[in-house]
């Protein structure tokens, strides 16, 4: 039996995450599609004993307009307004439910197996120009004050597209984080949204999902200056009818990547956006369907366990942090959960 493990790590940003790309009219069905999305999702992830991180951005844990005009940063952040939340209110006061989710956040919290993570609270950028790491510190501490108001204390971040940037690493520890996703460092991932090469950079990524141009992607786990980097192994593209041809060529690769990790005790760790799954929901299911099922067949015969980003923290329960699939289910109603709940 191998220590492998399965990462799952969700982008739970609403339309917060793409509102300087996509517009109401062009993206909202999307977005609006999370509703249903989100808890078949979490019935599957239940039916199959799948611990999943849901990196989520604060401001979408706000119980409406003036709860989220309620709470605002120290130090404001300074890039470009195009992408600052705080430029956006109109649109926000109009359309509540793009912005807020907060009973999806309580049917996350109420669902065994499952980590509440950061995936800060605007959305922040750490790669942009402007953006400081005292913003960021201030970011954080307005994450922390709505997670606290939702019982909950966060030690996991997902960095919005994927802005990994050393400096405002660094500011983690001091916010009680202590695991990060962090990129590959193959020159098509390694500067997160920002791929080299531009649309044929991207076109480059595709094709990568299709066939293993980057290798398998099996990832190990690094510990450096108290935080643990969990890097990401591939994103799961969702179904398309564009894209509907290429389908199986990209479980195949998300299959075989998964089987290398489990020969091999390697991590191998998934993530996408729940919006991704806001159309084409029955066509997604399926497909996270195919990837669950090969987990368990690795489990039975490898040993492989499903991991989210809380369970690779020191603090975490060390019964669960190595644990397996029996150990999980021995422990019932007990099962460890990864977010730390905030005594009041």
């Amino acid at each position: 039996m191998t220590k492998a493990k399965f990462v799952i790590s969700l982008d739970f940003e609403l339309f917060w995450g793409v509102s300087d790309r996509q517009t109401v009219a062009g993206y909202g069905r999307n977005v609006l599609g999370e509703w249903e999305a989100i808890p078949r999702m979490l019935a599957l992830f239940c039916r199959h004993g799948i611990r999943v991180t849901w990196a989520t951005v604060g401001m979408a844990m706000c119980r409406d307009y003036q709860h989220w005009r309620a709470i605002r940063p120290a130090v404001m952040p300074l890039y470009r307004a195009n992408i600052s939340p705080y430029c956006m209110d109109s649109l926000v006061k109009e359309n509540a439910g793009l912005f807020f989710a907060r009973p999806l956040v309580e049917r996350i919290l109420a669902t065994s197996g499952q980590e509440l993570a950061t995936h800060t609270y605007s959305h922040f950028y750490c790669g942009e120009a402007g953006a400081t790491p005292v913003q960021f510190a201030a970011d954080l501490a307005c994450a922390a004050i709505i997670a606290a108001d939702m019982g909950v204390h966060v030690r996991s971040v997902v960095l919005p597209r994927n802005q990994v940037v050393e400096n405002f690493l660094a500011v983690l520890p001091a916010a009680g984080i202590e695991v990060y996703r962090g990129n590959a460092q193959h020159w098509l991932y390694r500067n997160g949204d920002a791929v080299v090469g531009g649309f044929a950079g991207r076109m480059a990524r595709f094709a990568d999902a299709c066939v293993p141009l980057s290798g398998n992607r099996t990832v190990c786990e690094q510990r450096r200056d108290g935080l643990v980097n969990v890097p990401a192994s591939l994103f799961l593209y969702p179904w398309s009818n564009r894209h509907r041809t290429s389908s199986a060529l990209r479980l195949h690769r998300v299959k075989q990547g998964m089987t290398t990790a489990a020969r091999t005790g390697g991590v191998y760790h998934l993530w996408w956006h729940p919006h991704n799954f806001g159309v084409n929901l029955e066509e997604n299911l399926a497909m996270l369907e195919v990837v669950l099922r090969h987990y368990q067949l690795l489990a039975d015969l490898y040993g492989m366990r499903t991991h989210c980003l809380g369970d690779f923290a020191a603090s975490a329960d060390p019964v669960f942090r190595v644990g397996s699939r029996t150990s999980m289910e021995a422990a019932g109603a007990a099962v460890f959960d990864p977010i730390k709940r905030v005594r009041t």
